[in-house]
């Protein structure tokens, strides 16, 4: 729920990171071929850098991290589609089926699908990929060009933010392989990575869950009903003219049986603003997400600044 909110702060953090860098010339100088405990080479990119590009992804690949052992481990997780991932993919990264980590669960009054994979469900997950303390993990994922297909390593992301992954082990392919595959044409493979030995890393170790970044459906009726100071309901499905924010009938499906279920009530949580998700990102740059400057002014349109609690839905 916390997806905007995250964007938000990264716009102050790249000024502080940049006089940061002035600061520490010197010492980057000196370390920044010594990989220790600290210090991983993989996590120098910064510990608030969430996104890289192809060529930070490439040199990682280059010099043996993906796939590897020890402080430098690198995982990309391709969350995609089978068959998308066989047709082909960054070399060295892991197909990932979305349904992995979520669930279909009881939230309230009914069960619904795409919720939140529960502990056991991320353990098996992270350890189906070897995945433990010292792994750097980079999302991405293919197939049709779109903001739509872009969802899939974001959610990932947010998934492994929200069970208490560090931010500084995180990353997200700036583009996805969209952008991979411009940067570095021809170099897809369709031959599948080899599996890595699994883990024994468990949520557990992380140092807390994040549940401030969830919002539940008890939460949203209390912002619904103005009892969260300073929200911001953000409703990112369409523009404020079409689809359900403007109670179009029939826009949205339902959560029993979706072949043939209905959403009985259009319309969008009482005080919300519309902002299409779509539009954060690039398409005239392999959807990638917008500038910094143009983000934070779309976002500051609809009422986001540092004052509020953003709830997007």
């Amino acid at each position: 729920m916390d997806f905007l909110t995250r964007i938000q702060k990264r716009f102050s953090w790249q000024l502080a990171a940049l006089s940061l860098c002035l600061l520490l010339v010197p010492l980057i100088i000196n370390s920044c071929s010594t990989t220790t405990y600290d210090t991983p080479i993989t996590s120098q990119t910064s510990a608030t850098a969430t996104l890289i590009e192809p060529e930070t992804l490439k040199s990682w690949i280059d010099n043996g991290f993906v796939n590897g052992k020890g402080l430098d481990r690198v995982v990309i997780l391709d969350v995609t589609s089978q068959a998308t991932y066989s047709a082909g993919h960054i070399p060295g990264a892991q197909y990932a089926n979305s349904a992995d980590i979520n669930q279909s669960r009881q939230e309230g009054p009914a069960v619904d699908i795409n919720m939140n994979a529960d502990g056991p469900h991320m353990d098996t997950f992270i350890q189906k990929y070897g995945i433990d303390k010292n792994t750097t993990i980079v999302f991405t994922t293919g197939g049709t060009p779109g903001a739509s297909t872009v969802l899939s390593a974001t959610r990932a992301y947010w998934i492994f933010r929200y069970w208490g992954f560090p931010k500084e082990r995180l990353k997200l392919l700036d583009g996805v392989n969209f952008s991979y595959a411009a940067t570095y044409p021809g170099e897809f493979t369709t031959v599948a990575s080899p599996a890595p030995v699994p883990s024994t890393y468990s949520v557990r170790n992380n140092a807390s869950l994040r549940t401030d970044l969830r919002a539940s459906l008890l939460d949203m009726i209390n912002v619904a009903e103005n009892r969260v100071p300073n929200a911001v309901p953000i409703d990112m499905r369409t523009a404020a003219t079409a689809g359900s924010y403007a109670g179009i009938r029939g826009s949205t499906g339902g959560v029993f049986n979706p072949g043939s279920d209905f959403t009985a009530f259009e319309g969008r949580i009482t005080g919300a603003k519309a902002m299409d998700y779509t539009t954060l990102f690039d398409s005239t740059n392999n959807y990638r997400f917008k500038s910094p400057d143009v983000l934070a002014s779309m976002f500051n349109g609809v009422g986001i600044d540092g004052t509020k609690h953003t709830h997007s839905y």
